[in-house]
Order: C-alpha cells, then structure tokens, then sequence
C-alpha cells in the first residue's frame, strides 16, 4: 500500500512540475464559492537591507495584522533581505527570513514568496530558495520578477556581462554590483549604443540560472506565453524589485516589460509593484514618490535603452511602490467579490508606516489617498 501511495504521490508532484504554465493549483473563477463580501489578502514589501533585530520585516508584519485583524494568505517579498554600503551582499539564510514571517503568521495558512535583488547573491541556499513566474493563489496569480530580467533588455546584453565578469575578476570590487551606484545619485550613466545595462562592471548574479529568462527579452516572453496560455481573467499580481519608471537608469529592460504587462492588461487587471529605488529618498530625492501609486488613465515615465531613451506612455494597469521595510513601510493588497459571482470585483491597496502616530494619508506625492480602492 506504502509503495502505491508513494507513486502516486510522485506522480502528482512530476504532473505539478511539467504544468507550470497553467498552475497545479484549482484554476476555478469562484474564489468565494458564492459568497458575497468574500475577501483575501496578501501583504507586500521590498528592501529588508537588514539582519537580526536591526530589520522592520517582523514589527511591519505584525502592525499590517493588527491595523486591520488580518491574516494575509500570502507575503509577497521583493528582494534586497540583506546588504548596505558596509557589506553589499552578505552571507544570510533565507530560513530567518521565513522565522521572522511566521513569529506573526501562521506557516499553515500563509504562503511566503520572496523575489531576487541584487544584494542577495550570496544566499546560503541558492537561487532555488527564490521565486519568479507565475503561481496560482487564492482566486488572483503573483508573476516574480527577478534582478537581471529587468536590469538588461536582451539575452545577449547579460551573457555579455556575464562574460566580463568572468574576464575582468580583478576589476570587482564585490561579488555583485547593480549597473548604477546605491549612493542615491539619481544622474545615471546612459545606457550603451545597442542597448543593455550601463557597461560599468560585469554581472555576477545568481539569477542568471533564472528558467524563464535572463534578460527582459527572454523572461517577458515567457510571461507573455503563460498569460496567454491561461483559460480565466483572475487578477494578476506582479513583483519587481526594480521599477518600470525611469530615474536611475539601471532598468533598460522596462519597455519590454511595459509592452508584456499593457497587452496583459487587455484580458486581465494587472497590479505591478517595485521598490529598489530607496536611497534617492536617504539622500532627499523625492521624485519616485510621484509613482507611489499611478492606475489606469495616468501616464508613466518609462526607462528604455540608449536608442528609445525615455518615453511617457500611458497607463492600462496599477503601479505602486510596494513599501520600503527599511524605511518602515509595506503595503496590504485586498482583493473582494462584493456580490458573491466568484469574481473579484474590488482591489483595495492600503500602506502601513511603523510609526503608527503618523500614518501615510496618501500614496507619496501623488495625491491618491491612503487606502485606495479601485474597481476590477
């Protein structure tokens, strides 16, 4: 009976594995089986930068559950757990990052996912303890997307890096750097003639071994792929730890990006959420907070290579800063069926401060209250 069970098991598990294109997970559209008011959540942040008692991730956590007597379905992360001026890619475990989740959530009922940055290279478990692509949740989907699948626009552009670092160790001052200093200088050297990430270091990241793509040629094909591929309309949750809009100059695969996430848009509501850029704010540059949160109908800066350049396009989905945990910020998602179809009908986004006497009222500085709910 053990060994039949055992194979059925692992045949359940290689069906999972080959079926990453439509989920393994109940594809049902009734994600309140009916009922009305149904709601499920999913809390949201980026940037830990810190370890032990020196990082908010727990105290945000636990002031996201308390403010509203939540208990998020899924935590949903953007990278840089680890890493600052001192020591840009520390060692850590990805275990103390889950310890600090589940001291607040119950590890039986919340889902935690964590997308890659660049200061997490040297993670003891390895590019695998990572998340990317799609994966099926409670009546929406989160799509990751990691470092390098933003930060170079063509395949050729990262295997190129990836070259030079190999060539050039001597010119390395550290395993990983991001194509623009973390200084907060908001002047970043142009892209190169062809395309590709400013050619200042080679890369090094582990995302490299990333299976939907190394480059936003690559990857925002295979999402384009599975949108297509998938029979429903559910709403769509996308993770990147670097932002779609143009201020540093180290995201040149974001017309790519913009181009895949506007057709998606077209059958689906798609949430894009980002974060890397908080040390403009450190040093006293507030322009990312006038994207803090733009939704469809606004316009948006988008950061292309050294022939397109910038271009203001317009808006078909929602884009919002996910909430910088080093600066004491994160985000709760509420998707709700008010009227019981099985289709969610509302996504309220709501951010949380750590000082809880002095609570965000808007969105940055783009004059969209705090919490702001928009009509699926």
């Amino acid at each position: 009976m053990r060994k039949i069970f055992n194979w059925m098991l692992a045949a359940i598990l290689t069906f999972c594995g080959m079926s990453w294109m439509t989920s393994c997970t109940d594809n049902t559209d009734n994600p309140s089986g009916g009922s009305a008011g149904y709601s499920t959540t999913l809390f949201v942040a980026t940037d830990r930068h810190e370890t032990g008692k020196g990082n908010n991730l727990t105290a945000m956590l636990a002031r996201a559950v308390a403010g509203r007597g939540i208990r998020p379905q899924t935590v949903l992360l953007g990278g840089d757990y680890v890493g600052g001026m001192s020591d840009m890619t520390p060692g850590f475990s990805i275990r103390d990052i889950y310890d600090e989740v589940y001291a607040i959530v119950n590890p039986l009922n919340t889902r935690v996912m964590m997308t890659y940055g660049s200061h997490d290279n040297n993670c003891a478990e390895g590019y695998d303890a990572f998340y990317s692509g799609p994966r099926r949740s409670d009546g929406y989907y989160t799509y990751g997307i990691s470092y390098v699948q933003m930060v170079y626009d063509t395949d050729s552009a990262t295997t190129a890096a990836i070259r030079y670092y190999q060539e050039h160790p001597e010119e390395q001052n550290d395993s990983i750097r991001p194509p623009q200093p973390e200084q907060g200088d908001s002047l970043a050297p142009p892209p190169p003639p062809g395309g590709g990430a400013p050619k200042q270091m080679g890369y090094n990241g582990i995302d490299q071994a990333d299976r939907y793509g190394i480059s936003a040629e690559s990857a925002a094909r295979s999402f384009t792929q599975w949108v297509t591929a998938i029979a429903d309309s559910d709403p769509i949750v996308v993770m990147s730890h670097v932002p779609l809009h143009a201020t540093r100059g180290d995201n040149v695969g974001a017309m790519t990006w913009y181009k895949a996430l506007t057709a998606a848009a077209q059958t689906h509501d798609v949430l894009v959420l980002w974060g890397h850029n908080h040390t403009l704010e450190e040093h006293g540059d507030s322009l990312d907070q006038y994207s803090y949160l733009l939704t469809a109908g606004d316009s948006i800066d988008i950061q292309g290579d050294s022939i397109t350049g910038v271009v203001r396009c317009p808006l078909n989905f929602t884009y919002a800063n996910a909430g910088y945990l080093k600066l004491g910020r994160a985000s709760v998602i509420t998707f709700t069926d008010t009227n019981g179809n099985g289709h969610y009908d509302m996504m309220e986004l709501r951010r949380y401060s750590l000082e809880a006497d002095q609570p965000d009222r808007q969105f940055g500085l783009t004059g969209k209250p705090n919490p702001y709910v928009i009509t699926l």
